[in-house]
């Protein structure tokens, strides 16, 4: 019918037989049938879309759409939405007071309007849509001959859909529509009791909870060499093939590493705390054994061993963020800069049965202490709020403000990458 009164007004056109009466009644019968075609669609916000959800029907009025249909549609729909369940909200419908609200939007309502125009006033009626947890509400009513369809959830006591189809277009038809239209999206894992809870607990855009305090102790296991990545091998050449004559003579004395091996592992210990999870400080104690470089020369023949251990002791401002992609993890990007104190202490033995040379008498000694700064990135990884992961990298320089022709060490630098177990106290 409709494709033939289409024919019919474009013959009457081309054979010069228009009349207005007549025109005016196709173009009005026209109008009807693309009407009882056609409906429309108004979102006001994407609908939370859950997976083995939970849809309840409430009708103000005569029911045009029935469970049945709509859980169908819904599967036909989306076929990742699993096995949903359908049914009137016969309690909806038997609350005197959300029955009155119903009776105000059947009154009220005009596709022009705001979702906060519809909202319910009453707070009895706000706190059961608030309490609907992840089930989905849809109310639906017949006003001007139009059959209208809201849908409500928890996020809002505001409508977060409006639909309008004609009175003439079946239940599964509609019901297609809307599953098509609303719930048409990648579902999401229906949230449990615990995962819920820690979801009210995260902060909106507008009333952000008050972010938490932290406290933490840790171990940790790293490895520093002196050539920072993506750097030239040119700039440290001199210093790495640098080794020591006669315990105390090298071209270069300006760095530490001429003198020890700079590739080593080191192990480490600190404690820290954060205030509102933005800015906190950490105190470390590190620990590092290094080879003296020496030559395959004779006169090392009676050494039996000699090695540094470098101690560094580092408080650090740190600032971070925090994130919680899920309930029971939380990883914090964080930044920070260090203030340094470094000793070396010796460990040297001659062989048994030999006695030390001369050269062996005058070798050459580190300063008492050096003092640095260090620039760290990291990334902590928290498990049930209590245990973690971190993961950090940074630079480091040391040296001494005794600028002599004989001092060692006056500017060393190295880069490092480490590991760490902690645990923290969390608290508000």
């Amino acid at each position: 019918m409709f494709k033939e009164t289409i024919n019919s007004t474009i013959n009457s056109v081309e054979n010069g037989e228009w009349r207005m009466e007549n025109s005016l009644k196709k173009l009005f019968l026209l109008f009807l049938i693309l009407n009882s075609q056609l409906s429309t669609l108004n979102s006001y916000a994407a609908p939370n879309v859950w997976k083995d959800g939970e849809f309840l029907l409430w009708n103000y009025g005569k029911r045009y759409v029935s469970p049945a249909d709509f859980c169908f549609a819904l599967r036909y729909e989306n076929e990742k939405i699993g096995n949903p369940n359908c049914y009137e909200a016969g309690d909806w419908e038997r609350d005197t007071i959300a029955s009155l609200y119903a009776k105000w939007l059947n009154t009220n309502l005009d596709t022009r309007l705001a979702p906060e125009d519809l909202r319910p006033r009453n707070p009895h009626v706000v706190e059961r849509m608030q309490s609907l947890r992840d089930r989905n509400l849809l109310f639906s009513t017949v006003k001007d001959n139009q059959l209208w369809f809201l849908l409500f959830d928890e996020t809002s006591s505001e409508p977060r859909e409006i639909a309008v189809f004609p009175l003439s277009m079946d239940s599964a038809k509609i019901a297609g529509k809307i599953a098509n239209n609303w719930f048409g999206g990648t579902p999401r894992t229906r949230l449990s009791d615990s995962e819920r809870a820690a979801k009210q607990r995260e902060p909106d855009e507008y009333f952000a909870e008050q972010p938490m305090h932290d406290a933490w102790i840790g171990i940790g296991v790293g490895w520093s060499r002196a050539k920072v990545p993506l750097t030239p091998n040119s700039w440290y050449k001199s210093m790495l093939n640098s080794r020591i004559k006669n315990y105390r003579e090298v071209k270069d004395s300006v760095s530490a590493w001429s003198f020890v091996e700079d590739s080593s592992p080191f192990y480490s210990a600190y404690i820290g705390g954060s205030l509102y999870d933005f800015i906190g400080l950490e105190f470390e104690f590190r620990r590092s054994v290094h080879k003296a470089k020496i030559e395959n020369d004779a006169i090392y023949d009676e050494l039996d061993h000699w090695t540094f251990n470098r101690y560094e002791l580092m408080l650090s401002l740190v600032f971070m963020r925090v994130f919680t992609p899920i309930p029971q993890i939380e990883i914090e990007p964080y930044a920070s800069a260090s203030v340094i104190y470094s000793f070396f202490t010796e460990d040297i033995a001659i062989k048994d049965g030999k006695t030390g040379s001369e050269s062996y008498e005058s070798r050459f000694g580190f300063e008492s202490y050096y003092t640095g700064v260090a620039l760290n990135l990291g990334l902590r990884t928290a498990f049930f709020k209590n245990y973690a992961i971190n993961l950090r990298t940074g630079i480091a320089n040391r040296g001494t403000s005794m600028v002599t022709e004989n001092v060692i060490g006056s500017s060393t630098t190295d880069a490092y990458v480490a590991a760490g177990l902690e645990y923290h106290f969390r608290w508000r």
